[in-house]
């Protein structure tokens, strides 16, 4: 069983909505904010006004007392496509707990705040040639016992050509389409070619990146036998105090490189620890990382 945290859980984050760095477009109404001032009733803020500017716009009152011409800003509403891909790859099975669980609790999490926000949402499991699940959409909280269920049936499926499997699981993306990337970015060239290919398709992107404290502290000494996840490889290792500062080092540099491909694209990167409760990873990690609000 994939999933870990009950259906009920997720009320705590009523709340929350995501940050979405398009603009909004007309079309079907949802509960989203959107960034872009549009002439709706609910007011934001006032700018000075500028040529071109609706009249009807300008606050009279604002400009009895002050003798300057405001226009009230008010915020509009978008109805978000929220595509949620699942990393499960073999690598995503391992660490205590393992990364494949909670990263299933986390996306069970985004596709609730989705949900009651009338997002539209979908969640894909990655695999090696087209997704190994495909999940809704779905639109309202009551098809969330139906997602539940779906994630609690994942399963790892071998080894996974991230930037293959990102770029291939996805068809055109609108202006108005949320990708959140959901995984332990364990791949030899990186996924600067799968987030290419999203925002070619003028996706907004943002990728949770899932880290176990098997990995980032390992208690190991002695002779140990590592097998790899994925290729069942086997390697004998022997390891001392320099071996360990050794593998934190390269582990240091290979994070920043990861954190680095999200930076210099523009696209929000959130680093999260297994072994930290789902609550605090939403409500503190996602919400300083700039994904929710």
């Amino acid at each position: 069983m994939a999933l870990t945290v009950a259906a009920d859980a997720f009320k705590q984050f009523d709340r929350l909505s995501f940050v979405v760095r398009r603009p909004a477009r007309a079309g079907l109404g949802g509960e989203h904010r959107s960034r872009r001032p549009s002439p709706s009733t609910e007011f934001v803020d006032y700018r000075p006004y500028q040529p071109g500017d609706d009249f009807r716009r300008v606050d009279w009152n604002v400009y009895g007392r002050l003798g300057s011409l405001q226009v009230k800003v008010t915020e509009g509403r978008q109805r978000l496509e929220v595509v949620v891909l699942l990393d499960c790859s073999s690598s995503m099975d391992a660490g205590t707990p393992d990364k494949l669980s909670f990263a299933a609790d986390v996306v069970a999490a985004l596709a609730y705040i989705g949900m009651a926000r009338a997002d539209s949402v979908r969640v894909l499991c990655l695999g090696k040639d087209t997704p190994s699940a495909n999940f809704g959409p779905f639109g309202r909280r009551s098809r969330m016992p139906e997602l539940v269920a779906g994630l609690k049936r994942i399963a790892p499926v071998g080894a996974v050509d991230l930037n293959a499997a990102i770029d291939t699981c996805l068809d055109a993306a609108s202006r108005q389409t949320l990708v959140v990337v959901v995984s332990d970015l364990l791949t030899r060239d990186g996924i600067a070619g799968g987030l290419e290919a999203l925002q070619a398709r003028l996706a907004d992107v943002v990728v949770v990146h899932v880290v176990s404290p098997d990995e980032l502290e390992p208690r190991l000494s002695g002779e140990v036998e590592l097998v790899d996840a994925e290729t069942n490889g086997v390697l004998e290792l022997g390891v001392s105090l320099e071996t360990l500062a050794a593998y934190r080092a390269r582990l240091a540099a290979w994070l920043e490189e990861r954190a680095s491909e999200c930076r210099i694209r523009g696209i929000r990167y959130a680093r999260v620890r297994t072994d930290r409760p789902l609550n605090m990873v939403v409500l503190d990690d996602l919400r300083q990382s700039g994904v929710l609000r």
